[in-house]
């Protein structure tokens, strides 16, 4: 692949709105993508932005997020763009301006500027109060982030457009239907900040440009104002963006971006990343550009996203560190053209993961004791979740066991129906996990808090740990209680539960 096809940008995608990681990663992190080969970061800062004045509650410096332990304040913000930039990498930040706006429209001071009263997620862009808000925040954005070259301004996976009773109405005599409202607002916004940031080169999300025709994108001379940023997470099998998409796309945009996925874009609530997948998008990426990148006047590079939620009320899907392996595996396979077995070899060495390397077809991977620390920052984390990866494994196969659902289940249990002979076999197991749990819970608290503030590690250990824990430790107590009763009759002493 030559240099005119992959373009000159490598930016990794960085998606603060889920476990933003501590200045302490960031100093290890930017130097070490850098080396591997990154140029810059995308920065989706959502509510971690230390907004101020009439937009403090939206970010960090709320109340909410103060008592909770979130990110970030001015200053640490600050040193994290010191950081990238002196790891030699462009920063771009990202900021929804459409869709993707649950972290604004979730507070009261903004509920009547959604699209679908009950619903957070799009603004209205017909509420005369829409774009004084977004303009304040692009505002602070900018202003916060010196010498900067682009700004990415969302605008994907707005579901809800043309539904609230003033766009209702504009609809009616919309000459594109639901195209006319979405692309007045985008352009809108965008030459908002052609006027006032004539510096900066607009990006935005391709997704919901895909089926607008190519003369509407032309009549809005959107490709005078954005770059559309053309996001595909699909592996090699199923990739089918098509030559009808580049034909249109070429015809209306000079400059163009990809995006691919090394994390976050699998399962919504994936522990670790599965490496064959994310490899083969990039694979894909590489094929679909060589195919189609003569009709791009200049193809600017690449996105690997990592997205840390599907959306704001998501849960976590894998962390940053559980995802460097494949962050790794995915630039190596993008900088040399293609994948191999020496692509995980090779990355594999690099990371000092020798005695358990990386395998194409294995999703997790056994946990081994490490002789010796790993190269990568953040590497007891991933051992943390592989070990979780395997106790969660261990856990469901008791609770799913034939023993369990043929003499240990919760009718028997109530009826004190159940038989010791049994009962003292099922026991030890479950004591055995519950204690690998409890060990488990000590070894991430004592890591994540290394890298990670307050309410994300409270956040991962109430939603993986706590519930497996707390189930093993009721089933050890029921076991322990039918065995005291010993063998009785059907019904005998029901207990309350």
């Amino acid at each position: 692949m030559d240099t005119i096809t992959v373009g000159t940008q490598r930016l990794i995608h960085l998606d603060l709105k889920g476990a933003p990681p501590k200045l302490s990663f960031f100093e290890k992190f930017f130097p070490f993508i850098k080396d591997i080969g990154a140029t810059g970061v995308l920065i989706e800062w959502e509510d971690t932005f230390p907004y101020t004045r009439d937009l403090i509650q939206i970010g960090g410096l709320s109340n909410s997020a103060e008592a909770s332990g979130a990110p970030y304040t001015i200053e640490e913000a600050k040193q994290l763009l010191e950081l990238a930039t002196d790891s030699g990498l462009t920063i771009i930040p990202l900021i929804q301006t459409f869709g993707h706006l649950e972290y604004v429209l979730k507070h009261d001071q903004w509920r009547n500027l959604r699209e679908v009263e009950a619903y957070p997620s799009s603004i209205c862009p017909s509420n005369s109060e829409t774009m004084p808000l977004v303009r304040s925040m692009i505002k602070q954005i900018v202003a916060f982030h010196p010498n900067l070259q682009y700004i990415h301004i969302g605008a994907d996976e707005v579901w809800h457009l043309g539904l609230c009773a003033s766009c209702s109405k504009r609809l009616l005599t919309a000459k594109h239907g639901k195209a006319t409202i979405y692309l007045d607002h985008v352009t809108e916004v965008a030459q908002y900040i052609k006027e006032n940031f004539p510096h900066l080169k607009i990006i935005i999300w391709d997704d919901m440009l895909r089926n607008v025709d190519v003369q509407v994108l032309q009549e809005y001379y959107i490709g005078t104002l954005v770059e559309p940023m053309v996001w595909y997470y699909n592996n090699q099998e199923t990739f089918n963006l098509g030559a009808a998409l580049w034909d249109k796309y070429g015809a209306v945009f000079s400059n163009i971006w990809a995006a691919s996925s090394f994390k976050g874009a699998t399962s919504s609530c994936q522990i670790l990343p599965i490496n064959k997948h994310h490899v083969s998008n990039h694979d894909a990426w590489l094929s679909e550009l060589a195919l189609h990148a003569g009709k791009i006047i200049n193809f600017r590079g690449i996105v690997l996203t990592g997205w840390s939620r599907f959306d704001h009320y998501a849960t976590l899907c894998e962390l940053l560190p559980c995802s460097i392996p494949t962050l790794c595996l995915c630039l190596k396979t993008w900088l040399s053209g293609s994948s191999s077995t020496e692509t995980y070899n090779s990355v594999s060495k690099m990371l000092g993961l020798t005695e358990n390397p990386i395998q194409p077809d294995v999703v997790h991977r056994p946990v081994v004791n490490i002789s010796s620390p790993l190269n990568f920052p953040g590497w007891q984390i991933l051992v943390g979740f592989e070990w979780f990866f395997n106790v969660r494994l261990k856990y469901r196969n008791i609770i799913d066991s034939d023993q369990m659902n043929t003499w240990f289940n919760q009718w028997q249990v109530l009826n004190n129906y159940t038989n010791p002979m049994q009962i003292e076999t099922i026991l030890p197991v479950i004591a055995d996990v519950h204690m690998e749990i409890l060990s488990l819970e000590n070894y991430l608290k004592n890591h994540l808090q290394a890298y990670f503030y307050p309410h994300t590690i409270e956040e991962l250990i109430g939603t993986l740990i706590l519930p497996i824990k707390q189930h093993l430790r009721q089933l050890k107590c029921e076991c322990e209680a039918q065995m005291s009763l010993g063998c009785r009759i059907r019904g005998h002493k029901r207990l309350n539960i």
